[in-house]
């Protein structure tokens, strides 16, 4: 493998440049990102991801109860191995990128695939944990503090089987984030190796999103597997997934209704036919001034809510010209509870 991962690297630099008719000629480069990425191939790598994760999955729903024991938060804990259609999906996408950006800007990333741990490398959550806080603090501490810190406590406890890569602290203009420079600065102390044996610095970040878009991610390796933890509060975590939904529609995704009631389903139908028709406008009331105007702004009244222990979140007047259908009560209603 390793001869037949040199062959491809070496022939992908010197033949990238070479032209037939005036035409860039295809390479070993362009092969293997089309054959890596083909619907095939991309699943077949995806169950191999799925069921190396699912072996160890008993595992790391222990190591996630036991950080959260262990914070001592108000706090509730989901985990989920990440399904073989997502997995697949997004070793697509990134193979497709890589294609499209060319050898010479994907080289690096296309490195790691052939010499380290496949197209695990492509995939950052096969497994997640989902941290989700009850209350804003337990005694005079945010819970989110306390999470994190003992997040950073099984690190330390587990260095060589417990790595993390980036800390990234995601909060709208002036929402208030889940973190605190403090512990972003305990992140970023941190280091990790590479499949490849590469020493690197953690990312730690606080990163404004224009969406509003508020919560905290922090990936890394843990048990030989990419996990994801995210920590947010009960009221962003609920609209998260509820806006994620409004988001695929923005992407040109189908509606996965698998799980919906009877009930549900109609009422996505209803909303996905109403915000199409808002997407699809040009000019006057358009999704671009919706989004701004209204679902950006719902983070902030989700955040706020929960960093104030109100019963019920102050939402943002509905503006005029747009179908009711999409009014926060409505599309609250496909949240899985």
């Amino acid at each position: 493998m390793l001869n037949v991962a040199k062959s491809v690297y070496a022939l992908g630099r010197t033949v990238y440049k070479t032209k037939t008719a005036g035409a860039q000629a295809g390479t070993m480069f362009d092969a293997f990102c089309k054959t890596m990425g083909s619907s095939n191939v991309s699943r077949q790598s995806a169950r191999q991801i799925f069921n190396e994760t699912y072996k160890k999955s008993d595992d790391l729903k222990n190591i996630a109860n036991e950080i959260l024991k262990n914070s001592g938060a108000n706090a509730t804990v989901t985990v989920r191995v990440k399904g073989v259609d997502s997995t697949a999906s997004k070793i697509q996408k990134n193979f497709a990128s890589f294609d499209k950006k060319g050898y010479e800007n994907s080289r690096g990333q296309i490195h790691e695939v052939i010499l380290g741990d496949g197209t695990k490398e492509l995939v950052g959550d096969s497994y997640g944990f989902r941290y989700i806080l009850q209350s804003e603090k337990t005694g005079a501490k945010d819970n989110s503090i306390r999470i994190y810190e003992s997040i950073l406590n099984a690190q330390k406890q587990n260095k060589k089987s417990f790595e993390l890569t980036c800390f990234e602290d995601y909060y709208g203009k002036g929402i208030k984030p889940y973190g605190n420079e403090a512990i972003r600065d305990k992140y970023a102390e941190l280091q990790y190796r590479t499949s490849l044996g590469k020493v690197k610095e953690t990312i730690a970040t606080f990163t404004e999103k224009p969406s509003g878009y508020t919560r905290t991610n922090i990936n890394g390796k843990i048990n030989g597997v990419n996990a994801e933890i995210q920590v947010g509060g009960i009221y962003t975590t609920k609209w998260g997934d509820v806006e994620h939904i409004l988001y695929d529609m923005r992407q040109g995704k189908p509606l996965d209704m698998s799980k919906y009631t009877e009930e549900q389903k109609e009422l996505a139908l209803k909303i996905e036919k109403a915000y199409k028709e808002v997407l699809e406008r040009k000019t006057c009331n358009t999704s671009e001034n919706f989004n701004k105007n209204y679902l950006n702004k719902l983070w902030d009244s989700f955040r706020n809510a929960e960093a104030n222990n109100l019963k019920e979140p102050v939402y943002p007047k509905f503006p005029e010209g747009y179908p009711e259908i999409l009014k926060i009560e409505n599309l609250l209603k496909l949240a899985h509870d």
